[in-house]
C-alpha cells in the first residue's frame, strides 16, 4: 500500500508532462499554419488595393510616392478583420493534416480527447482574441482617420504638383481658375497668385503674394487659402469694385462630395461609439465587439470541423469552412445593418449570430465525438 501510495504522484506527474507536450506541439502546428494562412489573405488585400491606388495613380489623382504610406494605414485596418478568419483556416488545415496522417488516431488511442484539444486551443485564443479587441478598438479606428486624411492630402499635393507657373489652370472639378507666377522650393507653396471663382453667383477676383491649397476634411470642399492680399469684388447696381485687403483669406474653388458616413464611423474612437445616441454609431460599436468574439466563436467550430478520414483529401473540410465562414460573417453584417436601420433592440446588438454559431459548434461536436450518446450493446 505504502508503494502504491507512492507511485502515484510520479504518475501523475508523467501524465501531465505529456499532456503539456502535445498542447506544445498542437500549439506550434497551428500556430506555423496561422501565420502561413495570414500573410496568404494580407498578400491577396493588398494586392486588391494596390491595383486601386495605383489606378489612381496612372490617372492623375494620387501621387506614387503616397500609395507605401496608404497600403501601411489599409494594412493596419484590415488587420482585426483578417486574425479571425486566418485563425479558423489555419485550425482546419493544421488539424486536418493529423488526421489525414493518423496522428490523431495515435493521440486518442493515448486517451487525447477533445478537451485537449480545445485545452490547446485555448492557449493561443486568449493572447489573440486580447489582440484583436485592441486592434478592433484603438488601432482601425486609428488607421481609418489617418489613412482618410493621408488620402486626402495626397490627392490635394497631387493637385499641387500639376499646377506650372505662367499658366491658367482650371480646377480639375471646373470650380475656379488662377495663375500662379512660381513655386516656393518646397514646391507645397505658390507665389504672385492671382484668382478668379464664381462664389455663391458673385464673381470674385483676388491677388496675393501666396498661397496653398487646403481641403475640408469634413465635407471634402477644396479652398485657396492666400495670404497677404487684395480681393476685389463686385458692387450691386454698379459697374464698380470694391477693393478688400487681408492677410489670410480662403476661397472655396471646388464643393466637394457628401462623406460617405459609413467611412467616418469607421474612424470614430471607440469611447464616442459608447452610449451614443445614434442607432448608426451603436452597430458599429457591436461590429468591432464582433471581431475579438469571432475568434472564440470560430475557435470552437474549427475543432469538430476539423474532424476527417485519413482517406479524405488534404482540403476535404476547407470548402465547407469557408462556406460557414462566409455565411456567419454575412449573417452579422445582415445583422449590422438591422441595428442600422433600427430594426433590432441594440440590447440584443450581434449576439444572436454569435450564439447560433456557437451553438452550431456544440451540436456539431457532440454529434461527432458521440459525447453523451449511449453505445449499443452487441
Amino acid at each position: 500500500m505504502l508503494w502504491r501510495m507512492g507511485r502515484r504522484p510520479a504518475i501523475r506527474s508523467e501524465v501531465l508532462l505529456k499532456l503539456s507536450i502535445i498542447s506544445r506541439y498542437l500549439v506550434r502546428e497551428i500556430g506555423l499554419a496561422w501565420v502561413g494562412v495570414t500573410l496568404v489573405l494580407v498578400v491577396v488585400l493588398f494586392a486588391n488595393r494596390l491595383i486601386r491606388y495605383l489606378g489612381a495613380a496612372a490617372s492623375g489623382t494620387l501621387p506614387g510616392d503616397a500609395i507605401l504610406t496608404l497600403m501601411g494605414y489599409k494594412a493596419l485596418s484590415y488587420t482585426a478583420f483578417v486574425l479571425p478568419g486566418s485563425f479558423y483556416l489555419a485550425v482546419i488545415l493544421a488539424m486536418g493534416r493529423l488526421y489525414r496522417d493518423s496522428e490523431m488516431s495515435a493521440m486518442g488511442a493515448c486517451g487525447i480527447g477533445p478537451g485537449h484539444l480545445y485545452r490547446a486551443l485555448t492557449l493561443l485564443m486568449i493572447p489573440l482574441v486580447l489582440l484583436v479587441a485592441w486592434l478592433s478598438f484603438e488601432i482601425q479606428p486609428w488607421a481609418a482617420r489617418e489613412g482618410r486624411e493621408a488620402e486626402q492630402v495626397a490627392q490635394q499635393a497631387m493637385e499641387v504638383r500639376a499646377i506650372r507657373p505662367g499658366r491658367f489652370l482650371e480646377s480639375s472639378r471646373g470650380g475656379g481658375v488662377f495663375y500662379i507666377e512660381g513655386l516656393t522650393g518646397d514646391g507645397e507653396r505658390m507665389r504672385d497668385v492671382f484668382l478668379q471663382v464664381l462664389q455663391e453667383g458673385e464673381r470674385v477676383v483676388a491677388r496675393a503674394s501666396e498661397g496653398y491649397l487646403e481641403m475640408d476634411p469634413d465635407t471634402g470642399d477644396q479652398y485657396l487659402v492666400l495670404e497677404d492680399g487684395y480681393r476685389y469684388d463686385a458692387v450691386a447696381n454698379d459697374k464698380g469694385w470694391r477693393l478688400i485687403q487681408f492677410q489670410r483669406h480662403g476661397v472655396r474653388i471646388t464643393e466637394g462630395e457628401t462623406p460617405r458616413v459609413d467611412v467616418r464611423r469607421d474612424g470614430m474612437p471607440t469611447r464616442d461609439l459608447i452610449g451614443s445616441p445614434d442607432p448608426r454609431e451603436r452597430a458599429e460599436l457591436h461590429w468591432r465587439i464582433a471581431m475579438p468574439v469571432m475568434v472564440v466563436t470560430l475557435g470552437l467550430l474549427a475543432i469538430p470541423l476539423s474532424r476527417s478520414s485519413p482517406r479524405d483529401g488534404r482540403y476535404g473540410r476547407l470548402l465547407l469552412a469557408v462556406l460557414l465562414f462566409v455565411v456567419y460573417f454575412n449573417l452579422l453584417t445582415v445583422a449590422q445593418g438591422w441595428l442600422e436601420a433600427g430594426r433590432t433592440p441594440d440590447r440584443l446588438g450581434l449576439w444572436p449570430v454569435h450564439l447560433s454559431m456557437v451553438l452550431v459548434a456544440v451540436v456539431w461536436m457532440l454529434r461527432v465525438y458521440r459525447i453523451g450518446l449511449r453505445r449499443r450493446r452487441p
